[in-house]
């Protein structure tokens, strides 16, 4: 069956481009045009919406949903975002190591400890290590110049980040998502560590690996997200 979006055409727009139908750019669900700053971007938009059949299902459509947030929501509400992903990093997933058996400890030591290497030596941002459950207090400069970071972010890289940040549970996987220190793969490998080490040790079971190939098809497509932008 055909889509009812073949008509769809991708036209530059001031600075980018639009996604357009009938010669009107489409809205976003606020009313604003549906202008994105990547020619690759729109083009892939385009083919999410051709691919749809007469009922839409933004669920297949994961370019267009950060599109729609990144023009609605991250725009507008950019220092919301920004705060919440400051606070994230307060209670940064890859400082709470685990205190045993010694196998764990070793391996988030392996995988964890040169991202944070890589965030001091890229930003000037030093965290703090703990162990168990309780989070670790993390320096205030450590959190503000991350902050400063943040904030010079465009709406669509920071749609991407806080994506990332939200799946993943780390500021510090986000941002090396977004700055392509990692790919999504390696990402993934490190935001599920502990429990991919406990399915390679104790077996895994149809719940957990569902949640496991969702937060994986998950960072993929913010990688690609942050690719179609340039951001990585």
């Amino acid at each position: 069956m055909a889509s009812p979006f073949n008509d769809l055409m991708i036209l530059p727009d001031g600075n980018g481009f639009a996604v357009v139908r009938g010669g009107k750019p489409l809205e976003t669900p606020k009313g604003l045009p549906f202008i994105v700053p990547a020619r690759a971007l729109a083009e892939a938009i385009g083919q999410e919406f051709a691919a749809q059949g007469l009922k839409t299902d933004v669920r297949k459509m994961p370019m267009t949903q950060y599109a729609l947030t990144a023009i609605d929501v991250s725009g507008p509400q950019k220092d919301d975002i920004v705060s919440s992903l400051a606070r994230m990093g307060g209670n940064e997933l890859l400082c709470q190591r685990a205190s045993e058996p010694p196998e764990l400890v070793a391996e988030e030591a392996r995988v964890w400890q040169p991202y944070l290497d890589w965030c001091k030596e890229r930003f000037g941002a030093e965290f703090c290590l703990g162990s168990g459950i309780v989070p670790v207090d993390q320096r205030p400069e450590t959190l503000s110049v991350l902050r400063a970071h943040i904030e010079a972010l465009d709406a669509f890289a920071l749609t991407g980040l806080s994506e990332a940040c939200n799946v993943s549970g780390s500021l510090v996987l986000g941002l090396v998502l977004l700055e392509g220190r990692a790919d999504a793969d390696a990402v993934f490998e490190a935001a599920e560590l502990d429990q991919l080490w406990q399915s390679c040790k104790w077996g895994s079971d149809p719940i957990t690996e569902g949640r496991l190939n969702a937060v994986r098809q998950d960072i993929a497509a913010c990688a690609r997200w942050l690719s179609l932008i340039g951001a990585a």
